[in-house]
């Protein structure tokens, strides 16, 4: 067998790389046309060259086979590496936003590996980065590779996209992503690559590995500290100006609504996960007295308040933002508790990936 890894350098510079990837993209059709029978949720990410999209043709018969066969564009993710987007123009771009308007998923492969991945990152439409194997092999042993990989899923965070962790092999790494908030991984600790029907037989067998999402609880509270900055801020900022100032219109102020913040996507979505402790209960009430304080400040701004009577209501906001930190922070005290509780339970029962159904 020859490995893709001895072939795909080859073509990719005799351009046979556009040939194989025709080739090959209605045989991945067809394959996911079965596993979405199986299960709707996947989602096939797949590699593509920059030189597939050095004119359109290939992202119009993209289009096309999407179109006749009826799969959903969300199911479907491209991945380019960085090297390829520093070497792609304009054209190339152009030709790649048609299939982004039309709901297809880009990731950027490699994340880290090159010199300038922020700044390609900040070109593209990427909709999730994959971080190198390389980092994410050495951060369990280098403070630096662990604080890059902690950072790029922060900033994955901040900037509304997915992150891959590739590479990963070891239950240390796992738990150690969990922790950082990364929760989608690839690499030997879930499988080895796997032929069509082995693949089927791995999806049904629902496998769940255990884990605790406790790097989200500590994204929320990060979340929730730059919502109340950002409000305050602007809402100071307004105060100083005249009351009939049409820049009282508070247009930059964050999500007023506590489902619409970004602690309460969390809450209402990933945050589910700890429904049954009694923090996470508790907190409903106090996140949503802070935002109702943050919409009478709002409407106090537009009335045309000045800073004196904003005051009063601006120590409010405080108090109710520490009691929503303070549930949080209880709930990541207990979560870490349980994470390394479980993982101790691993390590005693040699690491087999447990099965529940949900």
């Amino acid at each position: 067998m020859v490995m893709p890894s001895d072939f795909i350098p080859v073509a990719e510079q005799s351009d046979l790389i556009k040939e194989i990837t025709r080739h090959m993209f209605p045989k991945l059709i067809k394959d996911m046309l079965v596993l979405m029978d199986i299960d709707e949720k996947l989602t096939m990410s797949f590699n593509a060259s920059a030189k597939d999209f050095h004119d359109s043709s290939f992202a119009r018969l993209m289009l096309e086979i999407l179109g006749t066969s009826q799969l959903p564009a969300h199911a479907l993710q491209v991945e380019l590496t960085e090297t390829a987007t520093l070497e792609a123009g304009d054209t190339i771009k152009a030709n790649i936003m048609p299939l982004r308007e039309a709901g297809l998923g880009f990731a950027m492969d490699d994340f880290g590996m090159g010199y300038s991945s922020l700044d390609t990152l900040s070109k593209w439409p990427f909709t999730t980065i994959k971080l190198d194997q390389g980092i994410v092999s050495r951060m369990m042993d280098s403070n630096k590779s662990s604080t890059i990989v902690e950072s790029s899923v922060r900033m994955a965070h901040e900037l509304g996209i997915s992150v891959v962790a590739e590479g990963v092999e070891t239950n240390e790494q796992y738990q150690h992503l969990l922790e950082a908030g990364c929760t989608k991984i690839q690499g030997y600790w879930i499988s080895k690559p796997l032929p069509l029907d082995r693949f089927i037989a791995f999806v049904e067998e629902d496998i769940r590995w255990s884990g605790i999402p406790i790097g989200l609880i500590h994204m929320a509270i990060i979340d929730h500290v730059q919502w109340r900055k950002q409000l305050v801020s602007e809402v100071v900022k307004l105060a100083a100006l005249a009351q009939d100032s049409p820049q009282r219109n508070c247009q930059n102020v964050p999500p007023l609504s506590c489902k619409d913040c970004r602690l309460g996507q969390w809450y209402h979505g990933a945050g589910k996960a700890f429904s049954d402790r009694q923090s996470y209960i508790e907190l409903a009430q106090p996140h949503c007295d802070f935002h109702e304080v943050g919409l009478l400040l709002v409407k106090m701004i537009q009335e045309g308040a000045d800073l004196e009577a904003l005051t009063p209501h601006l120590r409010e906001l405080s108090d109710h933002s520490m009691t929503v930190l303070s549930k949080l922070q209880a709930l990541e005290n207990e979560g870490l508790i349980d994470m390394h509780a479980a993982h101790g339970e691993w390590t005693a029962h040699s690491l087999h990936p447990s099965k529940c159904n949900d």
